[in-house]
Order: structure tokens, then C-alpha cells, then sequence
């Protein structure tokens, strides 16, 4: 790998240099997503494929070979905390997202195959344990929030069924009421909720699958109420958690200029979850 090769894309605006092997290049900016070093897997890495495959550099037959490549990746390391196999994960999921999205933008891709990489963001969301947002000495991780912005995406796209959009409800509820997990401190509450409202803009999605989403954060993943879980520090943890990923999503809801079709039923599912589950200052 040449740094100063790649500072110099970089510093071009990304730009393909003339007679430039493609296929190439793109193998070693793939491999540079697991990189320790944030400014090779970030700055260069990401970026770099991002802006080429929004600007349409590739063929449908690339895409689709890079779709799986980053949805294999999904599980590469799976399951270990505090690794840098995680950099691989969490930023595969995001060149994921960039595909779906140019792939709903401009269709070519097998609308089996997309399904099926929804279908593995939304397990990875549930099953990555490395927590960490940024992580000192190499930068961003994030892989909930780098989850959310692919489901994002993914709720744009025509081949997302109603089956798979409650599904992908289900893994965020999951990961947010998760027991034990870090409390959101980078932000990733607002990018599960901006996620979700995306989902919730579906004509698909309907007022009970609101209702039964929301009584879902009712009571914490391992019984009782919430009262009784909030007095131990993992159980607070979660209980923060789920408070500000609604109230995130309340909000976001509120000002969004393009709301759901069923915002007034989406606003008053969340409001009732977020009293029920609340202290006695919530009636104050």
C-alpha cells in the first residue's frame, strides 16, 4: 500500500486517476477497511469507495461481487469485544449501505441479493458485541451507528418487504434494550432512531406493527419492570438506552418535513411507551 498514493486521491477529491486498473485499486481500498489506522480505513478506505460507487464507477456484476464481499465480512471476527476486527465489520456494513442506496437510485442489482445483505445487516446489528464508538489510537468503530446508517438506506430500497422491514424493527429493539451494553455516548441512539423513521415512512408498515414495536421496550430483555432494573448499573444502562433512543425518534418524528404516513399514531405509540416506562416526574 502506497499512503502517499492514496493522500494524493484524497486530496483530488477521490478522483480515478486516467487509465487507472479499477478492479485493482478497489482490492486493496476493500482490504483497507479492516485497517487499524483511522486514516487509511476512513479517511481513504471508506471514502474513496463511497465516492466511486455513488458516482457509478462500477458495473452492475462489481456491485454485486463487492455487495457480498462486505456482507461476508459481516461475520468476519464476529462476536469478540475490544478487537480491531471490528473496523472490518463496522465499515463493510457502510460501503453495504452505499450499494443499496445507488441500487435504489439506480436499479440493476438482484433484488434477491439485496434482501439478503438487509437480512444480514439486520443480524449483525444484533449480534456485534464490540460497543465501542471511538476508540483512542484508531479512531471511529461505531458499528451501531455504521448499522443504522445501511438500514437506513436499506428502508429506501423497493425490494425491502414488509417481512424484512419488521424484521429489521425487531433487531434495533433488540440492540437498544440490549443488557449489559454501553450507554449510546457517540450519538448512536439519534442514527437507530433516524434509521427507524425511515422504516416507519413505509407504506408497509402499519398502526399495529407501531403498537407492538413500541410495547417491546416495555420491560427490560431479562423480565420485571423497569424500576427494578434501573437499580443495578447494567439495567440502568439499558433503561438510559431506551429512553434516549425514543425520545430521538419522538423527536425526529415531530420535526421531520417528510413524516410517515402514520405519524400522529407513530407520536402517540412512542409518547405512551415513553410515560409507561418513565419516573413519577413524567406526571408532574
Amino acid at each position: 500500500m502506497n499512503r502517499n498514493f492514496w493522500t494524493a486521491i484524497r486530496a483530488q477529491g477521490y478522483r480515478l486517476p486516467a487509465g487507472a486498473d479499477l478492479a485493482a485499486l478497489t482490492d486493496e481500498l476493500l482490504t483497507m477497511l479492516g485497517s487499524p489506522d483511522g486514516e487509511l480505513r476512513d479517511d481513504i478506505a471508506y471514502a474513496t469507495l463511497a465516492t466511486w460507487v455513488s458516482e457509478g464507477r462500477y458495473d452492475s456484476q462489481a456491485l454485486l461481487a463487492m455487495g457480498e464481499h462486505m456482507a461476508s465480512s459481516l461475520t468476519v471476527g464476529l462476536g469478540a469485544q475490544a478487537s480491531d476486527s471490528v473496523f472490518l465489520r463496522a465499515f463493510s456494513v457502510l460501503i453495504l449501505g452505499e450499494i443499496v442506496a445507488l441500487d435504489a437510485r439506480e436499479p440493476g442489482l438482484p433484488a434477491d441479493r439485496v434482501r439478503a445483505w438487509a437480512a444480514e445487516a439486520a443480524r449483525y446489528l444484533r449480534l456485534e458485541r464490540d460497543e465501542r464508538g471511538f476508540v483512542p489510537g484508531r479512531g471511529w468503530a461505531h458499528a451501531a451507528a455504521h448499522t443504522a446508517d445501511c438500514l437506513g438506506a436499506v428502508a429506501l430500497h423497493p425490494a425491502t418487504d414488509a417481512a424484512l422491514l419488521r424484521s429489521i424493527l425487531a433487531a434495533t429493539a433488540e440492540r437498544v434494550l440490549r443488557p449489559q451494553g454501553q450507554v449510546f455516548i457517540y450519538e448512536e441512539d439519534e442514527r437507530l432512531a433516524f434509521a427507524c423513521l425511515a422504516l416507519l415512512r413505509r407504506p408497509e408498515i402499519q398502526e399495529a406493527d407501531i403498537v407492538a414495536w413500541c410495547d417491546s421496550f416495555l420491560h427490560p430483555t431479562e423480565g420485571g419492570d423497569w424500576r427494578a432494573a434501573s437499580a443495578g448499573e447494567s439495567g440502568a444502562r439499558a433503561y438510559l438506552n431506551v429512553k434516549s433512543f425514543l425520545r430521538s425518534l419522538y423527536l425526529q418524528m415531530l420535526w421531520t418535513q417528510n413524516p410517515p404516513p402514520l405519524r400522529e399514531d407513530a407520536l402517540q405509540s412512542v409518547l405512551v411507551t415513553i410515560r409507561a416506562i418513565g419516573t413519577s416526574l413524567y406526571g408532574q
